[in-house]
């Protein structure tokens, strides 16, 4: 299981974020709450580690402005204008899209606002809850979709700015949002699903998207909660037959925000993330403002291990996906079968695009997957795919590749003289997302034959 940490005041120390690049596979970056200009600069930072950075972009959701917080107690009134002359504003224009009795949730769903009047620009609320009306504080209509674009504008002029390996698109509810998103990054574009609209079109959506992020934070404020564990099975298991990897976000260790161990129910849900088949696990808060962000790290990585010989994803015998590609999805079961064996230990494939890494590692194997390839960035996006070690290799030889390549893994460490492998690669052919070859070897005999 892989982790994502984000990047927050808890790891603002130089010494704290060597670490935590140390700990995770893929670091998050906010953008909701920077400008532009911020954002590029944290980005250099974390870059600079060499560790992959995902991009959480702003998107749709409509937040608070204010310029300082206003507690109001339950049944009384607060008025939220359009205008930066107002005390309290959207920052989005939310008045034709909301009428009179509907309501508005704030604090992750927790508390509501009801519309009582609306006049010149200004809307009227009366409070259910005692609320605490803060600075950007997100804002949900429950199973409303409003037709905001899918970037604001300071998403649009940070992605121009920065070269990310991955985009986490906040809200994402149609395949144009996706579409509309490469316009301005060629970053592998992550779909979070937090709406009813993106689960009605999940199967188009994961279809056009490199990744998927089951989003139970906001997704449980819009549907009723029960349905969240069944929506991340189901949402897991699209993900692991189209070849996508996915990631289980929100509250998955929100007792270490404070406490330096988990809950036994944290660790269960970690646990049936992984059994569900899901590629990693994101931390938030944990990481971000929390007080153990290395132990939260830690914690995910330990539990994953122990289950992981426990899981068994369902890919279809035929597969229906149009974008994967026949053959070499033939032989990734194939190799599958095999690798299944007591007998194998690891998997060794060499990959151009890190396509047939992906395709081996939907089966979520308990054994390693050692990637090689000869490009920084396919090295990066293969860091986010389960049990996938990426090796860079500048200069694949176009003779005796397995050996070569076996000898490269052992130099570095990933391979043992004992081990016995799988091996597969594209061979003789320039063919986009092509695999055509599969070997087994046990790596002393393999010794025995070098040929050079």
């Amino acid at each position: 299981m892989k982790v994502i940490a984000t990047y927050g005041p808890a790891v603002y120390e130089d010494a704290i974020l060597a670490k935590v690049c140390r700990e995770a596979d893929v670091l998050r970056q906010n953008i909701s709450h920077q400008t532009p200009e911020d954002a590029a600069k944290v980005f250099r930072k974390l870059e600079r580690h060499g560790v992959p950075v995902m991009i959480d972009t702003s998107g749709p959701e409509v937040r608070i402005q204010t310029s300082a917080s206003i507690k109001v107690k339950k049944g009384e009134k607060v008025v939220i204008g359009a205008s930066k002359s107002s005390m309290v504003q959207f920052d989005q224009n939310l008045y034709p899209h909301i009428k009179v009795g509907d309501r508005i949730y704030l604090d992750d769903g927790r508390v509501s606002l009801k519309l009582i009047s609306k006049y010149k620009k200004e809307m009227t609320f009366k409070a259910e809850d005692n609320v605490l009306i803060k600075n950007r504080s997100g804002v949900n209509l429950k199973g409303r979709s409003v037709k905001f674009p899918a970037l604001k504008k300071t998403d649009v002029q940070t992605l121009k700015s920065i070269d990310p390996t991955f985009v986490s698109l906040s809200y994402t509810r149609t395949v144009r949002d996706i579409k509309e998103a490469r316009r301005f990054t060629d970053a592998r574009i992550i779909a979070k699903i937090e709406n009813t609209e993106g689960i009605k079109n999940i199967h188009s959506i994961i279809d056009e998207a490199d990744g998927v992020m089951v989003a139970r934070g906001d997704l449980g404020i819009e549907v009723p909660a029960e349905h969240v564990p069944i929506l991340q099975k189901h949402m897991i298991e699209i993900a692991n037959n189209y070849a996508k990897p996915s990631i289980v976000a929100t509250q998955v260790l929100y007792s270490m925000i404070n406490n330096p161990v988990p809950t036994r129910a944290e660790v269960s849900d970690i646990a049936n993330a992984v059994l569900d088949g899901a590629d990693a696990i994101m931390l938030s808060n944990e990481t971000a403002v929390g007080k153990h962000p290395i132990n939260a790290i830690r914690e995910v990585k330990k539990a994953s291990k122990h289950v992981a010989p426990y899981v068994r994803t369902k890919i279809p015998e035929q597969t229906c996906v149009k974008s994967i590609e026949p053959i070499s999805d033939i032989l990734s079961k194939t190799l599958h079968s095999i690798a299944s064996k007591k007998e194998i230990d690891k998997i060794v494939v060499v990959t151009r695009s890190g396509y047939v890494a992906r395709l081996i590692s939907r089966f979520k194997l308990p054994k390693p997957i050692i990637a090689i390839t000869d490009s920084k960035d396919v090295s990066l996006e293969l860091n986010l795919l389960y049990n996938v070690i990426p090796m860079l290799w500048h200069a694949a030889p176009k003779r005796n590749l397995v050996q070569r390549a076996v000898l490269l893994c052992l130099e570095r460490g990933f391979l043992s003289e004992k081990d016995t492998i799988v091996f597969a690669a594209a061979v003789r052919t320039n063919r986009p997302g092509w695999a055509n070859m599969i070997e087994v070897h046990n790596i002393e005999d393999l010794l025995e034959f070098l040929e050079f």
